[in-house]
């Protein structure tokens, strides 16, 4: 009956010890989403220098090589130019991030639009890394 103590005693002990160092030595916590859900990061500048007041709304996306979306496209707020996009990986391929007229019932007849040529990635994209994309937003008349 002793030796049953002893070793009861000195397997919870082990368990007790072994559960302190794991919480000492930071393991995974819930706060970081990268150890929990590896994902990969698009960050998206958009820069935009136009002085004029743009009147249609644009959405910012990421794009795969078959121009399916990788994340859910993000509103273009005017004076906010970072956005960050997250998707699963490890991914590899074609992103590629785009500026575009917003689908529906956002086509007003402006003095100006935008346009902004795709900035592309291709390669093998990361967990953990983040992938950067300029975007520069050039005014075009309005053509009738």
């Amino acid at each position: 009956m002793k030796t049953t103590k002893f070793f009861s005693a000195l397997s919870f002990a082990m368990i007790f010890s072994a559960a302190t160092f794991a919480a000492t030595i930071g393991g995974v916590t819930k706060n970081d989403p990268i150890s929990i859900n590896p994902v990969v990061n698009h960050h998206v500048n958009v820069n935009l220098t136009i002085d004029k007041r743009i009147c249609n709304w644009y959405l910012v996306e990421i794009l795969d090589g078959q121009g399916r979306l990788v994340a859910p496209a993000k509103n273009y707020v005017p004076g906010v130019s970072a956005y960050d996009f997250y998707e699963r990986g490890p991914a590899s391929g074609v992103r590629i991030a785009v500026l575009v007229l917003a689908p529906m019932n956002s086509h007003f007849i402006c003095e100006t639009e935008l346009f902004t040529a795709p900035a592309m990635i291709s390669g093998k994209f990361l967990p953990g890394q983040t992938y950067r994309y300029e975007l520069n937003p050039q005014s075009q008349p309005f053509k009738q």
